[in-house]
């Protein structure tokens, strides 16, 4: 396995140039890492990675035997993620560019814990989750969870508009028909992590 972090491109946004946002900034890193129970023999794929923080820090909690898979489809964010990475000196994170919404470039049965932060509002993910969630079921190992961050169903100066956002219901219901079932929900100040299995 090569010691410096690597990308990839796949599907029809492998060309596409941007920056996604974060969303963070929200929380206490500390309280993110404890929450996702990241252990360090761990496979965690961030799926719309965005800007690839929460890919930065598992990957740090991670160094060793763990690792990350971070895909988003804006081929400059992962460009981004990665170089951070290869200053840091991680070499347990890999890239992908990719529209989640379509097949994984993703060995089935090979992923511990997949991270959806903040994505599933957007509407184009939104109309496509019960796809996205089969898929997430196919890469998932048996004892596999998703763990979906998303701003409260509640007004903001910040984020979503709150005709976008989702409740903790309305994501289980997306998730429902790929068979996937509430875990664990826990609230935060803006935000909250719902933990699907």
């Amino acid at each position: 396995m090569s010691n410096t972090p690597t990308t990839t491109r796949h599907g029809r946004h492998a060309k596409t140039k941007g920056h996604g946002p974060t969303s963070l900034w929200l929380h206490e890193p500390k309280t993110i890492v404890a929450q996702l129970d990241l252990c360090r023999d761990i496979v965690l794929l961030d799926a719309g990675c965005g800007a690839g923080e929460y890919s930065l820090l598992a990957a740090r909690q991670l160094r060793g035997a763990g690792r990350v898979i971070a895909i988003d489809n804006i081929a400059i964010s992962i460009e981004k993620l990665l170089s951070t990475a290869e200053e840091e000196g991680l070499t347990n994170i890999q890239g992908h560019v990719c529209d989640i919404t379509d097949s994984l470039p993703v060995a089935s049965l090979s992923v511990d814990l997949i991270l959806l932060s903040t994505v599933l509002h957007i509407r184009a993910v939104r109309d496509r989750a019960s796809g996205m969630f089969r898929e997430f079921r196919r890469v998932l190992r048996p004892e596999g969870k998703v763990a979906v961050i998303e701003c409260k169903k509640e007004e903001a100066n910040f984020g979503p508009p709150l005709h976008s956002r989702l409740s903790p219901n309305e994501v289980e219901a997306l998730a429902a028909p790929s068979g996937l079932r509430k875990s664990s929900l826990v609230f935060f100040e803006h935000t909250y992590l719902l933990s699907l299995e």
